[in-house]
């Protein structure tokens, strides 16, 4: 293989756990980044990094990478690596690539840093080094959301009157992919208010992660809610909108799509309504976006096009947890962010 020497610092779940959830893999084609580098040409998995002697074990026995390793200098030095794909913990971001000396660009899990400052210095850093950092906020290299995105969404609905959405399992996990995911749809945020306060959850993925509800207003005006779930009841990352000619439902986590159109009001003459009860199901793509995230990085690092998902703007997602927190913290207070 003559793709870019690539290696994984972090071989936990997002990196290879899911891809053996049987539910998981009978939606999601590639569900993992194992699942992704074992079939793309652009890149060559050479090496493993991760404190765990099962994790190494999987890496070596179940997908047969040379170079597995506790030590990131030893598998480093090993790999050379161009590409790292980094899911550890987000404070030793900085460090990690400052022992990669060969990088060409990283593709990281969120958050970018234990905070501000340290997301922004990991940011800086990259750039410093022309090193490229794509973020895998996934759904901004779903196929059908990147239409969506790009007009179909107004052609479909017309301009959003208001949207409704759902996270759970934390503000910093899946709240962020929400957050991203509103921007990408409905542009960027003017102003963040918290409703109620934020509180503490039971075993976050994110130690110390918090829920709260709020309320996100767009530079358009759309107001966008946003509700936290108990993961624990069942679950929910969810997106409705409401145009002014329809309504667009992006529920199941990005498995369900849903198309409502306008409709004859069954209650008055000449007034309509939104055909909540006759969706027209859209075929998902979701399966394939981490490929597809793949794929955009791998044309960049040719010459070719932007980052659908960098840390520019990864940083701006982020920025907006922390506005809501903060707004939590001041009573509900709105905070301007544009």
């Amino acid at each position: 293989m003559t793709g870019l020497s690539t290696i994984i610092i972090g071989f936990g779940q997002i990196a290879d756990g899911l891809g053996r959830d049987e539910r998981m893999s009978e939606n999601f084609e590639y569900a993992t980044h194992a699942q992704v580098l074992a079939d793309h040409p652009a890149f060559d998995w050479l090496g493993v990094v991760d404190p765990s002697v099962e994790a190494l074990g999987a890496a070596r026995d179940s997908w047969q990478i040379p170079h597995v390793g506790a030590d990131i200098d030893t598998v480093a030095k090993a790999v050379q690596p161009e590409v790292a794909i980094i899911t550890a913990p987000a404070d030793t971001r900085a460090e990690i690539v400052q022992q990669l000396p060969n990088l060409k660009a990283v593709l990281v899990e969120k958050p970018l840093g234990g905070s501000d400052a340290e997301a922004t210095s990991f940011v800086d850093f990259c750039r410093d080094r022309n090193i490229a950092v794509q973020v895998n906020y996934w759904r901004r290299a779903d196929e059908l959301y990147r239409k969506l995105a790009a007009g179909e969404l107004l052609r479909r609905i017309g301009r959003p009157q208001a949207a409704f959405a759902t996270y759970g399992s934390g503000l910093h996990n899946n709240g962020s992919h929400m957050i991203d995911f509103i921007r990408m749809l409905l542009g960027e945020v003017a102003m963040v208010q918290a409703l109620g306060d934020a509180r503490h959850i039971d075993n976050p993925p994110l130690p110390g992660d918090q829920h709260a509800a709020f309320a996100l207003t767009m530079t358009s005006g759309t107001v966008v809610t946003v509700h936290p779930l108990d993961f624990n009841r069942y679950r929910e990352v969810g997106l409705d909108i409401w145009g002014e000619t329809g309504r667009l439902a992006l529920l199941q986590e990005s498995l369900g799509v849903y198309h409502y159109p306008l409709a004859d009001n069954r209650g008055l003459d000449d007034a309509m309504e939104i055909a909540s009860d006759r969706p027209e199901v859209l075929e998902p793509t979701a399966g394939r976006a981490l490929y597809d995230m793949y794929d955009n990085l791998a044309s960049v690092l040719a010459g070719n096009g932007e980052l659908w998902s960098s840390g520019d703007s990864a940083l701006s997602s982020e920025r907006i947890l922390d506005a809501v927190l903060d707004s939590a913290d001041r009573s509900g207070e709105r905070l301007h962010f544009a």
